[in-house]
């Protein structure tokens, strides 16, 4: 028993911050955006360890299991989250506001996010989603200017909670079908051909639209959307850099552990939210001028493409979509760390017109940004080449040579939308005065670039071993 406890130790570290954090809010008097922060490292930073210490050890049998790649999944989420944890605390630093809510939302989220990741079986899987749409709620309400997050956040809200209910029926429809919840007992039922009758595949597809909705796969996107236009900075990083990590490993997870006897139907209807999430996200993102709301569009189609990477469910598929998800938070990171340092009058710039002739007065700026966005729109030899080439070798070796056309003219239309901001950028006239920019945020921008040059020159330093591991994801 006290050895469960200790294999528990990651989770408990992330629920044990809350209660620090309580006592410190309501007893201690100076207290500033960076002490929650320091806080949150520190717990945070032990859960890391102790992740990769009981990288095997499953404490609640068939509801967690704790493998090699789950513990990478948790592993990125919990980097990533370090690092956007240390670049919010300028953000509440520069706007004198309490983060107290914020890390305890980001601190309980991972805590969800662990348990997801671990999920065996479809219950806990039941139980988390609910509580996710739950602090997503609460991330997005945490604005100080509520008119403006009010509408997005009852929008979520209704979404939410009508995926939940979907995602519920869904497994309420799978027990009566199959008897069973456990991915191991709904993977032996389909591969043996057991009932695959129209409530069974309707179960499971509505499992899937709910995990779909919590990536912002189009046409599921609009909330998505609507909260990165208008929720704070830091709101905007846990959506777009740290969910999506938690939400592929889920999707992986399903397929390969409990649906993929329905291989044939699974990989139509993911081709089909494919197709529509890269050209609505490419089609979007051109003539938007609110650079956030573009950037969110950016999202949609990276959701897209990550689909492309998985519809032939193989090894081989999960390690293109896993390089490809992991080059895409290593520019994401970048490009909002420009936002954290695109600042004037002490307000941070949203608009595409309010960034314009950036490179005369902010040149490192402005070339650490083109290059997120070269990266991003998969430009050779940035990092996001090799991304998107392992997509796209995946879809060459089993000769799906449609697929390939459609994400080859896709990438033309996400292009233009990049050489729109390039040109305000670069080739308009400075029209603000923009702030000084914190020392840190160079700091960040030069590793991160530094991580994308050594990437470029092996790109086997990125992937840390990753392959070895996901080849045991099937």
């Amino acid at each position: 028993m006290l050895q469960n406890w200790f294999i528990m130790s990651p989770e408990l570290s992330l629920l044990a911050y809350l209660p620090a954090a309580f006592l410190i809010n309501r007893f201690r008097a100076e207290k500033t955006a960076k002490t929650f922060f320091t806080l949150s490292k520190i717990f945070l930073l032990f859960t890391l360890v102790t992740t990769v210490v009981f990288y095997n050890q499953s404490p609640l049998g068939p509801w967690l299991k704790n493998t090699s790649y789950s513990t990478l999944f948790k592993t990125l989420v919990y980097i990533v989250s370090l690092a956007w944890f240390y670049l919010s605390s300028k953000w509440f630093l520069n706007k004198n506001r309490s983060s107290y809510r914020f890390y305890s939302l980001g601190m309980w989220t991972l805590f969800l996010f662990s348990l997801l990741i671990s999920a065996r079986h479809l219950l806990v899987l039941a139980a988390v989603l609910p509580l996710l749409g739950l602090s997503a709620r609460g991330f997005i309400l945490m604005h100080w200017d509520e008119e403006k997050v009010a509408a997005a956040g009852r929008l979520y809200g209704v979404f939410a909670a009508l995926f939940s209910l979907l995602l519920w029926s869904g497994v309420a429809l799978l027990h009566w079908r199959l008897g069973s919840l456990d991915y191991a007992a709904l993977q032996g039922a389909f591969s043996a051909g057991e009932p695959r009758d129209f409530y069974a595949l309707l179960g499971v597809c509505l499992i899937l639209s709910a995990v779909l909705f919590m990536l912002s796969a189009a046409p599921f996107h609009s909330w998505f959307v609507g909260v990165i236009s208008c929720a704070t900075l830091p709101v905007c990083g846990i959506f777009t850099l740290i969910a999506p990590i938690a939400w592929l490993f889920c999707l992986v997870a399903l397929v390969a552990k409990a649906f993929l006897g329905l291989a044939p139907l699974l990989h139509g209807i993911l081709l089909a939210f494919a197709v529509v999430s890269l050209f609505i996200g490419a089609f979007s993102a051109n003539g938007q001028t609110n650079i956030r709301r573009l950037f969110a569009f950016v999202g949609v189609y990276n959701t897209g493409f990550l689909l492309f990477g998985l519809i032939n469910f193989n090894s081989d598929s999960i390690m293109s979509a896993f390089s490809y998800e992991l080059i895409y938070v290593l520019a994401m990171i970048g490009v909002y760390t420009v936002f954290l340092g695109l600042k004037s009058k002490s307000e941070y710039l949203s608009d595409v017109a309010e960034i314009s002739g950036l490179s005369h007065v902010k040149p490192y700026i402005s070339a650490a940004f083109l290059v997120f966005m070269f990266s991003l729109v998969g430009m050779p030899p940035m990092l996001g080449f090799l991304g998107r080439l392992a997509v796209v070798n995946t879809l060459v070796t089993s000769a799906q040579w449609f697929d390939v056309g459609i994400l080859l003219v896709s990438v033309l239309f996400m292009a233009n939308a990049f050489l729109n901001i390039i040109r305000t950028v670069y080739f308009e006239p400075l029209k603000n005065a923009f702030d000084r920019t914190d020392k840190s945020i160079y700091i960040s921008l030069f590793v991160n670039l530094v991580l994308v040059i050594i990437s470029i020159l092996n790109p086997a330093y990125v992937l840390l071993g990753a392959e070895t591991v996901l080849k045991g994801v099937f």
